[in-house]
């Protein structure tokens, strides 16, 4: 390397140092990541009264669409994640579905606005239902994704919900609670109804 060479390289580093240093403190002070996309709460509400079972009631729905809302906020993409057994192989969470979700949600409304001339939130049951119906329709889904790898918002909203402790209740009838520690005396007992059976 010349002389020439060697001096134009320190310069062009000693100018690019400050520049990465700055940039690496604006994104240290927002985490290095963009904020979340936040899910519309009147019409995410709206498509979990529709996609969640009614026997949640009111106040089960909304917190699952409210727990849903906080995962969400707390998802991190590209997160490095447990490796299965057996492998060596590094997995990573995809990237963050709450933009796609964001948009489909306002695809929702726009469509209930052309169609029946109110938002999404506004309309009847059987007419949410059958609008969610017809964007499933297109998905090629044979089971419930992992809520982080759901295409569509009402599967992620769903596959969130199956995971949860009230879900597993619900499916039992029984206060399984999992990921919750009974005493150790209460282990041989059989779980106790839950509260509506």
């Amino acid at each position: 390397m010349s002389a020439l060479d060697r001096r134009r390289f320190l310069k062009t580093v000693a100018t690019a140092v400050p520049a990465v240093a700055a940039g690496n403190a604006a994104a240290c002070a927002t985490g290095g990541i963009s904020a979340p996309a936040h899910l519309d709460d009147r019409t995410l509400l709206a498509l979990g009264e529709t996609v969640l079972p009614d026997e949640l009631g009111s106040g089960g729905i909304q917190r699952a669409v409210r727990g849903f809302q906080t995962w969400l906020a707390g998802y991190r993409p590209a997160v490095e994640v447990t490796h299965g057994y057996g492998t060596g192989n590094l997995d990573y969470t995809p990237a963050n579905p709450g933009p796609g979700w964001a948009a489909q949600l306002e695809v929702l409304n726009l469509e209930a606005e052309e169609r029946f001339g109110a938002a999404f939130a506004a309309l009847s049951k059987e007419q949410r239902t059958e609008m969610i119906r017809r964007q499933l329709a297109r998905e090629r889904a044979d089971r419930l994704p992992d809520p982080a790898q759901a295409r569509n918002v009402a599967l992620g909203l769903l596959g969130y919900w199956v995971q949860t402790p009230e879900a597993v209740n619900l499916c039992y009838q029984a206060r399984i609670d999992p990921l919750t520690c009974r005493p150790l005396a209460a282990q041989a007992e059989k779980p106790g109804p839950t509260s509506g059976s």
